[in-house]
């Protein structure tokens, strides 16, 4: 039962393991059907890549990191082994809530309410080796400067009827 706290102990991930949390990644990506599962880190940043669907993925994830969000609701800044502690349970609720995303995203792949491609869009790999997210960000941010519509296809947008 869940206590006055809204959210659940179980829900925050605080009781998985970066270890059991990645594994769930892995073998949910393989349920599925993809192939060449492979985790990568070069200091804070992860990567996830696989192939699926006929399409190379690419998920760069920035882990949490000692400096970044000092205090959680309010609380005093941790210092020493209560730093350690905070900053790995953290990092086991960002590992948790991403196999809870991968698993949302690949239900709705599976359930046919979208595809691979659609929940994974950002992080398909184009030739040239960039992610899809690479080659947009500046051009949507570009376009928020300056406030006008960028072209990034030929031809009209879809119609809808």
């Amino acid at each position: 039962m869940a206590s006055n706290d809204s959210r659940s102990y179980y829900t925050r991930g605080d009781s998985f393991t970066v270890v059991a949390s990645r594994e769930h990644i892995e073998h949910a990506l393989l349920n599925f059907g993809a192939t060449d599962v492979l985790f990568s880190q070069r200091g804070h940043l992860h990567a996830i890549a696989f192939k699926a669907c006929g399409r190379q993925f690419r998920i760069v994830l920035s882990v949490p990191q000692s400096d970044e969000h000092p205090a959680v609701h309010g609380d005093p800044l941790p210092s020493g082994e209560s730093a350690a502690k905070t900053l790995d349970l953290k990092i086991r609720r960002f590992w948790y809530a991403f196999a809870l995303s991968t698993d949302a995203k690949l239900a709705a792949a599976a359930a046919g309410v979208a595809t691979l491609e659609s929940e994974f869009l950002a992080n398909v790999v184009l030739p040239g080796n960039h992610t899809v997210i690479d080659e947009l960000e500046p051009v949507i941010a570009s376009a928020y400067r300056s406030g006008q519509r960028p072209s990034i296809r030929d031809g009209a947008p879809p119609q809808f009827i």
